[in-house]
């Protein structure tokens, strides 16, 4: 009869000893234990493949050029976003229209020649919280416009100088988006429907690939390995972090990369390698002309874009070329200026229009009481009935009727009229730079709407300042537009010809 006995031992630390060095080496008494561990969880299983050691490549630039009419925007320095959604006036800020009408009013005075006693020349609808220096002096923006007919000289103005450029105000005020064309050698990249926010390689169409030239000198890299939160690391001996759930990322059909994220860990996670191309540069096209992987058997592997599919592209250029922008890298963003909610009412067959912010400062809304009818009471003095001929509109409503405006359908801007007194009072013109086209000068349609650019749910847009840097280091301010989706549309109940109860008088 055989016995067998199993022993277990604790291990315990030895205080007795000095040597601290021999103790972060952490010596194995018996190797044969770790070779047995390393076959149990398949370490031996290796495959006969390389890995790569070096990279050579060549690649190639194209600037893109500035849009036509901002020379001074120049996409290779100035964040695209500046570029695209900077619009005419952006340099009058609050602060520079005061100064500059305090500057000038101040030369003109020692000049003998003061500024004329005009209510046009004051500040007016200045933002929140300037708005209480409304009236309180000239407007710096309308001087330099009128500075010809007022006779005012430029040096008046100092340092608020606005420069003889101004940017191509880039706004479809029909569309409720941008619109811009680049050109970048022979090639166009054409921008539509842009919301507003990032700007990236995907967010342009190009016309065609770039033409074939001789290669430049290549460049070598040394790869490395493809690391992120809660990658496994490449040794079984590492400890992964813990706090990074791979589970958080949830594979979504409508999102490829979370698709090829989670293969990505399941499946040779280890084995992605990155390397960086020091010739690119914001504001380019960077094209990869070839790409040499010299592994570590000494063998070279010529890289060939994908045919079918590419994850980084834009369309039309190419699967070499790769468009890089300048972005505004965690820009400043203020308070929102200006705020429109615009949908479609079903019941009232309109589209409304309505104003919920101007100039940094909420406006009414529809939870304004609407007013008192007048009474009318029969000769027993029983309540009676006060005839509407039609429901209230609150102010800064404006409805959008369907008209054909050149052949084409569209909602255009109407005006709503008060007909509770006597006399129809039309309501006030729209104040939002969100509802004016300024191309249209005041002649109607002052502003229409493209019926495909107003969803079921309705969109919001919004109008605010942003502050950002160029490679340069300069600061670049412009006020943006953005086009948001709504959950549901503005909606009122409009009723016409109706005869609401009248209370009875009390004492």
């Amino acid at each position: 009869m055989t016995y067998v006995f199993d022993m277990v031992r604790r291990l315990e630390a030895d205080p007795l000893q000095t040597d601290l060095a021999k103790g972060f080496t952490a010596e194995v008494a018996d190797p044969a234990w770790l070779l047995a561990r390393q076959w149990q969880l398949g370490e031996h299983h290796g495959e006969d493949a390389s890995s790569p050691v070096r990279i050579s490549f060549s690649a190639r630039l194209t600037p893109v050029d500035p849009v036509g009419g901002q020379p001074h925007l120049d996409p290779r320095t100035t964040p695209a976003e500046a570029v695209v959604e900077s619009e005419p006036g952006d340099f009058w800020t609050a602060g520079r229209r005061i100064g500059a009408g305090r500057s000038v009013r101040a030369a003109a005075a020692a000049a003998g020649s003061p500024l004329p006693d005009d209510p046009a020349l004051l500040l007016t609808a200045l933002p929140v919280p300037y708005d209480v220096l409304d009236g309180s002096g000239p407007d710096g923006r309308v001087l330099w416009q009128r500075r010809a007919a007022l006779g005012l000289d430029e040096s008046w103005f100092g340092a608020y100088h606005p420069g003889d450029d101004e940017p191509v105000d880039l706004w479809n005020p029909a569309e409720l988006a941008y619109d811009a064309t680049f050109t970048a050698g022979p090639v166009t990249l054409s921008l539509s429907g842009h919301d507003g926010g990032d700007l990236d390689w995907y967010s342009v169409d190009a016309d065609g690939a770039l033409p074939a030239e001789a290669p430049p000198a290549r460049t070598e890299q040394y790869p490395r390995r493809v690391t992120y939160p809660g990658a496994p690391l490449p040794r079984w001996w590492q400890i992964e972090d813990a706090a990074v759930d791979i589970g958080g990322y949830p594979p979504d059909r409508a999102h490829l990369a979370t698709l090829l994220l989670i293969d990505l860990v399941m499946s040779r996670s280890d084995n992605w390698f990155t390397f960086t191309v020091p010739e690119a540069r914001a504001g380019h096209i960077v094209t990869l002309d070839e790409v040499v992987v010299h592994d570590s058997f000494g063998d070279t592997w010529a890289l060939v874009p994908a045919a079918d599919w590419s994850l980084f592209a834009t369309d039309g250029l190419g699967a070499r070329s790769l468009v890089v922008w300048a972005t505004a890298a965690t820009p400043l963003v203020g308070p929102v200026m200006d705020e429109v909610v615009i949908g479609t009412d079903e019941d009232a067959n309109l589209v409304w229009a309505v104003e919920q912010r101007l100039r940094g400062r909420a406006v009414l809304s529809t939870d304004d009481p609407p007013p008192e009818p007048p009474a009318h009471l029969d000769a027993s003095g029983r309540s009676g009935y006060a005839y509407r001929p039609m429901t209230r509109i609150p102010p800064h409503w404006h409805p959008y009727e369907v008209e054909e405006v050149d052949g084409r359908r569209r909602y255009v801007q109407g005006r709503a009229a008060d007909l509770s007194g006597p006399q129809a009072v039309l309501l006030p013109e729209a104040e939002s730079v969100l509802l004016i086209d300024t191309a249209a000068g005041g002649v109607h349609p002052t502003h229409q709407l493209e019926p495909s650019a107003i969803p079921a749910d309705g969109v919001r847009v919004e109008r605010r300042a942003v502050l950002a840097r160029s490679t340069t280091g300069a600061p670049v301010l412009w006020n943006q537009r953005r086009r948001q989706p709504l959950l549901s549309p503005p909606v009122m109940a409009i009723r016409f010809d109706s005869a609401e109860p009248v209370p009875p008088a009390t004492a």
